[in-house]
């Protein structure tokens, strides 16, 4: 006699459409026909999230079938606010109840002076070639933390919002140790254990912060496998010579960005040194030519231009 299980992939695939999270998870845990299926059509089964397309809403099951395709998920997108995320790849889930049970474990009034607005939202997929999650949050982290723990093996993670919590660089540090692509964007960072704690996470590729702190980038000359750095601050935070040093210890480093470096009183001759320093430190026969941007450094003097080598690095001033 025939059974469900007989039906080829594409029948199949046409009833999952049909069933509630809940039989999702209860027949990828029984059938493994089923989990492939889920598993290599996940796009079908859970449609891209923009505006005009549906959204998942939050339930238990919805947290159970993460848990079931947690080992494709390599990507994490940490937003605060309201804006869409424009990945295209994704499943939304959101509710103003997701996690309220880790949440109650955590006394905001510890990180906060008052209880910050609550909104919450998950996006995932399951894609083999590419798994992405992404989490809608208040700014602090903590009580994200029992939750981060279900996936140690993330490689990206993306956090924006214009506030952070003391302990949200600890707990990326503590969650994600094998993380190649780290960007805090939005809030500066000002404690220098945070910078600390970076530097502690050595696989780290790329790296994106703004920067909150004076005499702060030290620590990150440890980070001798990085190859992107991206440094922003609207203060004088950042000096030419934690760029040197920067430089000088990373050298596997292929794009260096910075909105402003400090020169202090002689911009042309900090400028000057930070060109030296790229070519006393970098061998053009084993090395890209290092990328080098930069926002607010003032026009290059002509002595500056003829420091200029494309074998050794390429300068733009944007």
């Amino acid at each position: 006699m025939l059974t469900i299980i007989d039906l080829n992939d594409d029948c199949l695939l046409n009833i999952l459409k049909y069933l509630s999270l809940s039989d999702h998870v209860n027949l990828s845990k029984s059938n493994s026909r089923f989990f492939e299926i889920i598993m290599d059509q996940s796009k079908a089964i859970y449609p891209t999230f923009h505006t005009n397309k549906p959204v998942l809403y939050y339930t238990k099951s919805a947290v159970q079938l993460f848990r079931v395709l947690n080992n494709n998920v390599r990507t994490l997108g940490v937003i605060q606010g309201h804006y869409h995320d424009q990945e295209e790849l994704g499943n939304a889930v959101r509710d103003f109840r997701i996690l309220s049970e880790t949440r109650n474990k955590i006394n905001f009034r510890s990180c906060w002076k008052e209880l910050p607005g609550i909104d919450d939202m998950f996006r995932f997929s399951s894609l083999r070639s590419r798994g992405y999650l992404s989490v809608n949050i208040p700014s602090c982290l903590c009580y994200m933390e029992e939750f981060f723990r279900l996936i140690p093996n993330l490689r990206e993670l993306r956090v924006s919002g214009f506030a952070k919590c003391s302990e949200s660089v600890s707990v990326i540090a503590r969650c994600f140790p094998q993380l190649d692509n780290l960007s805090i964007r939005g809030a500066s960072l000002k404690n220098p254990s945070d910078f600390e704690l970076i530097s502690q996470i050595k696989n780290l590729t790329k790296l994106a912060l703004n920067v909150g702190g004076q005499n702060s980038l030290a620590p990150l000359t440890k980070l001798t496998e990085l190859r992107s750095l991206y440094l922003e601050s609207m203060l004088s935070y950042i000096s030419a010579r934690e760029i040197i040093e920067i430089i000088e210890n990373c050298r596997k480093l292929e794009f260096l960005y910075c909105y402003y470096i400090d020169h202090a009183d002689q911009p042309h001759s900090s400028i000057a040194n930070i060109f030296r320093a790229i070519k006393s430190s970098r061998d053009p026969s084993t090395q890209k030519p290092l990328e080098l941007y930069s926002y607010l450094d003032p026009p290059l003097s002509d002595d500056n231009k003829q420091l200029i080598d494309n074998a050794y690095f390429v300068y733009r001033r944007l």
